[in-house]
Parts: structure tokens; C-alpha cells; sequence
């Protein structure tokens, strides 16, 4: 997975962006519904997280 991380002006990492063969995957991986009611956010957040932690440790940012 080629994850790469998105940060303010002072290094905060703010955001996560993965290209969308890996965004598919984990959809289907996870049963994630773009049209699912507004309250299933925190499942998808939860999932999405999951799915970090798995992330090899090569993935993580470089500093």
C-alpha cells in the first residue's frame, strides 16, 4: 500500500491519502458503503485505522 501522508505548514500530519486501487480494496476488505447513513463514520474511521495499523512499517512517513 502506498500510503502517503498529507501535513500543515509545521509537519502535523492532517490527512491520509492512498491511491484508489488500495481505496477499493479496503472497501470490499472492510464492506465500506459510500452510500451508507452520515452515523456509519465512525465504523469507516475504525476500519480505516485497522487498516493503518496493519500497514507494513516500510510504509510509515519518512522524517
Amino acid at each position: 500500500m502506498d500510503i502517503k501522508y498529507l501535513s500543515d505548514d509545521r509537519g502535523k500530519i492532517t490527512g491520509v491519502f492512498i491511491p484508489i486501487e488500495d481505496w477499493e480494496q479496503l472497501k470490499k476488505q472492510y464492506h465500506i458503503d459510500e452510500k451508507a447513513p452520515a452515523d456509519s463514520g465512525a465504523k469507516l474511521q475504525q476500519s480505516l485505522a485497522d487498516a493503518l495499523k496493519k500497514a507494513k512499517p516500510s510504509d510509515a512517513p519518512e522524517k
